[in-house]
Order: C-alpha cells, then structure tokens, then sequence
C-alpha cells in the first residue's frame, strides 16, 4: 500500500473541494492509490492536504458520486477507493427513467446493440486465458445455485468480463452501467434453479461462440441472452399486476 503521506501535498485556499477531488483522483487513476485501498481518515487527509475536515468531506462526497470511493458505514467505516466509474451514467439513467423518459424498452434496445459491439470485439480479442476465466466466472452461478440473492451479481460480472476482454474502456463502462440499471428497470426477485441454469447453459453458449471467434453466432445468442431480460421484466410486471388486483402469483 502506498504511503499518502508522501504522495499529498498542500493546496492553496481558492476552490478546496475541487483541488482535493483533483488530486485523489490523479492518484488514484495513476494508481499510486488502489482499488479496495482504505482512504486516511478525514482528520488525516485534512491535515496533509492543509484544509478544513468539511472540505474533505465534500471532496469524498463528490467522489462516491463520481464512482472513485465507495464511503462504508459502520465498525468498518472509512472512504476506501472502487472502480465504479459507470456510476454517474447510472445516476443520470435513473434520473430519465423516474422521469418518465426512458422506458424499459430502450433500456433493453440499448443493451442489445451494445452488448452485441462488447460481442463482436471480444470475439476478435479473447484469448484462450480470457475463455478460461469466463467459464470460471459463470460457474459461479451454479456454485451458488442456493443463494439465489447472488444471480445479478455473477451475471453482471460475466457480461462485464466480455466488455473487459473487448478492450474498449468506453464498451465496458457502459455494460457495467446497464448491469447496474438492472435493479432499476425491474426490481429484484427470486428465480428458480431451472432459470439460473438456463443462464448457466445461455453463457456456455456464447464462451463457444468466442472460443470459434464466430461473431455471427455470438451476436445471435447474446441478443437471445438479453431478451431473457426483456421476459423477466414482463414477469415481474404480471406477477404486479396480480398482487394489486389481489390475485395469486407465480
């Protein structure tokens, strides 16, 4: 872990919060600070950086936002550094979609065609170690075939391994944005093993497809793998419907 007191330097008085935004961020991306590293306490930081503990705190505010520093609560409290950098996308997609001007309809259009470009470049890109690694990352999901509550966790991650394996910075930051819309577009509910296995085989799929580097198929079953989430969204709105007309659900 990198020594901050060495690495933070004084900041003169005009604009403070922005000048420490700045500067954690110039060190995080040039990653003398890592990724899952515990910030200082503010007291600390304030006292490196020669400003207020306010100032401070509005900087770390600023980067959670920004997706640079998740802020933990708690016994295990502390700023420590993430790699969330597609949360403000996230932010400002909520925003539309509570506004009534995005619907799940282009929510599902537009991780098609992404996810179909992330496809594409993955399949020109990956190597024999990335298919290894996503075979492992999608048996996660039969590993924990019990704990239901971790689906969306192991598939955000094999859809965001691919975008990885593309190469492209900008692909995989908006795939790691519309996985994480997911709970927004539709809420979280339980599925069956049969459907987690479904995912499972859905995934094996589309790793042989790369594998081949057979773009057309891989294309082909990744939109099919997408509309799956179009029909859950579709199943959650009917069981809703049910449960306000008072009506048994599935």
């Amino acid at each position: 872990m990198a020594d901050l007191s060495a690495l933070l330097r004084p900041l003169p008085r005009e604009r403070l919060h922005e000048r420490v935004i700045a500067q954690l961020k110039q060190l995080i991306s040039s990653a003398h600070i890592e990724v899952g590293q515990k910030l200082p306490p503010e007291r600390t930081l304030a006292t490196h950086l020669g400003v207020s503990r306010v100032v401070v705190r509005e900087a770390l505010r600023s980067l959670e936002q920004a997706g640079f520093v998740e802020i933990r609560p708690g016994a295990a409290r502390g700023a420590f550094v993430t790699a969330a950098l597609h949360k403000p996308l996230s932010n400002s997609v909520r925003d539309l979609v509570s506004g009534g001007k995005l619907t799940a309809r282009h929510f599902f259009e537009a991780r098609r065609a992404v996810e179909c470009a992330s496809l594409a470049l993955a399949a020109e890109r990956a190597s024999a170690e990335d298919i290894a690694r996503l075979r492992a990352i999608n048996r996660r999901l039969l590993d924990d075939l019990n704990d239901n509550t971790r689906l969306r966790e192991h598939n955000a991650a094999f859809h965001a391994a691919i975008a990885e394996i593309s190469e492209n910075p900008l692909i995989k930051l908006l795939v790691e944005g519309l996985m994480d819309l997911l709970n927004t577009v539709y809420p979280r509910s339980r599925q069956s093993g049969d459907f987690i296995r479904d995912t499972f085989d859905r995934h094996e799929g589309i790793i042989a497809a790369l594998e081949q580097r057979n773009v057309a198929l891989g294309q082909e079953l990744m939109a099919r793998d997408t509309a799956f989430t179009a029909k859950l969204r579709g199943a959650t709105d009917r069981r809703q419907d049910g449960d306000a007309a008072g009506r048994p659900t599935t």
